[in-house]
């Protein structure tokens, strides 16, 4: 396993548990990370005869991504129902700000 795969995945697994976790500053912190991990990944190459491997964990951190996206998202609609629940008590208007990530 190349050690900036590695890397990757690793940053991957950190920014799933801050979401999990609901924790923004973690958040960042795990974005910043893999956005550094996949940084050194891209300008690493691949070493010769193992183009298959790397296909495979490149395979993997897809899925994790797709997992990290699912909770990104379920976590803008519990917000999106935050606010809307908060204008309703309140009586108000929802502004229309649009949550999109």
């Amino acid at each position: 396993m190349p050690a900036p795969m590695d890397e990757v995945q690793a940053q991957l697994d950190a920014l799933v548990a801050a979401l999990d976790g609901q924790d923004a500053g973690a958040i960042i912190a795990a974005t910043e990370a893999l956005a550094t991990a996949v940084i050194l990944f891209q300008a690493s190459p691949v070493p010769p005869g193992r183009e298959e491997q790397a296909r495979l964990m490149i395979d993997r951190v897809l899925r994790k991504l797709e997992a990290a996206a699912i909770r990104v998202n379920i976590l803008k609609d519990w917000t999106r129902q935050r606010i809307d629940r908060n204008h309703h008590i309140r009586g108000t208007q929802s502004r229309g700000i649009a949550l999109s990530y």
